[in-house]
């Protein structure tokens, strides 16, 4: 089992495999994962069967239900496989240097938008969820659409800018907001120019998320409304 995998199985709850049947089992993982990812968007969530799953993925169905109970856990590990795919950046920066910051984990963020399957998702999510609740707790833990696991990792991050006096939260009103409120309106500057076109247009083409200005508008928007006095001066 590689180290990416360990780090996939523990991201989404699941215990890696280890001692003798380490690699069957990893291997295992990644067929059903990829055979219930395929059938989801070919079929829907509801017309898509557990049975139907282990014979595409080539396992019997004792095999899948001893690792996922029900369809809806199975569907939370896809989502959440989505997520914690590699992507460019692994960690988050240290506190010093707002730009770098924000731009590092903000590429991050828009690799995952912009990769392919991400908006299919989305939208299987938006479509089936009205009248199959049983899918409320994927969608909140394992694929909150415009938050994911980058948010928590943003919100860290944010609130040690903050003590590091390089970024303020007050609000318009002079208020002070939460690492978390602005952390919602960095991800959604991303998510509303790279994701939700997507879930409304067939012919839409996300632009570039690491060169392209999506990313570097979001960092440019933080920092001019966030940047401590002293920070900009440093720089």
């Amino acid at each position: 089992m590689t180290g990416v995998d360990r780090d996939q199985a523990n991201a989404c709850g699941e215990t890696p495999p280890t001692g003798y049947h380490a690699r069957v089992k990893a291997e295992n993982r990644a067929r059903i994962i990829s055979a219930a990812r395929d059938l989801f968007l070919a079929h829907g969530y509801d017309k898509t069967s557990l049975a139907q799953i282990a014979r595409e993925a080539g396992v019997s169905t004792g095999t899948l239900f001893k690792r996922y109970q029900s369809k809806s856990a199975l569907f939370s590990a896809v989502t959440c496989e989505q997520w914690q795919l590699p992507v460019e950046y692994a960690e988050a920066p240290a506190p010093g240097d707002p730009h770098h910051g924000l731009t590092h984990i903000g590429c991050d963020y828009a690799c995952l938008l912009a990769r392919p399957g991400t908006a299919a998702l989305c939208r299987l999510v938006i479509t089936e969820l009205p009248r199959l609740p049983e899918l409320a707790d994927s969608v909140g833990t394992g694929f909150a659409i415009d938050r994911g696991p980058f948010f928590d990792r943003l919100r860290q991050y944010l609130e040690a800018e903050e003590q590091a006096g390089t970024l303020d939260f007050r609000s318009a009103e002079g208020h002070t907001q939460p690492a978390s409120a602005v952390a919602e309106q960095f991800l959604a500057l991303i998510c509303g120019q790279l994701l939700w076109p997507q879930l409304v247009r067939d012919d839409f083409v996300p632009p570039d998320p690491v060169h392209g200005t999506v990313v570097k508008e979001a960092v440019a928007f933080m920092l001019d409304r966030y940047a401590t006095n002293p920070w900009r001066a440093a720089r």
